[in-house]
């Protein structure tokens, strides 16, 4: 298992090796798509940090927090990350997914009725803690 703000760090770089890069907004949707699209795969966590239910979607207040300066402007860094190489092939075709879409594209999918933000959001409010339990649930079967 990984701490969030290094995943978001090979995000970061991956998408600035493509020049594409992203914003702090971008960045909180591609974990959380990451987080969904990992335990699909290994059945184990990504990252363990905590993801609320924020007015733009899932966001991993850890990371936020360290990349919030940036506003909505791309953050263009550069960060020595090491990731298991199976790890890679799992992030980077989850990535690829997203890197075309805008963020608001991202934030869309995040808030579709079937999503453990909406769930989150209607039934206990924003800026609420998005269970694990309930991420499997409603975003991890396949």
């Amino acid at each position: 298992m990984y701490n969030a703000l290094d995943i978001a760090r090979y995000v970061i770089n991956y998408c600035n090796k493509k020049q594409k890069p992203i914003s702090n907004l971008k960045l909180q949707k591609i974990l959380y798509f990451l987080w969904i699209d990992y335990f699909k795969a290994t059945q184990e966590y990504l990252f363990d940090n905590e993801i609320y239910a924020w007015k733009f979607g899932p966001v991993v207040p850890d990371v936020y927090y360290e990349f919030c300066a940036y506003g909505g402007v791309p953050i263009l860094r550069d960060f020595q990350i090491e990731i298991n190489n199976n790890d890679k092939e799992i992030i980077d075709a989850t990535i690829d997914k997203c890197i075309e879409l805008t963020p608001y594209q991202l934030v869309e999918k995040t808030h579709k009725s079937n999503t453990a933000w909406y769930k989150t959001v209607h039934d206990v409010g924003l800026k609420e803690l998005i269970p694990f339990t309930l991420i499997e649930e409603m975003e991890c079967e396949n």
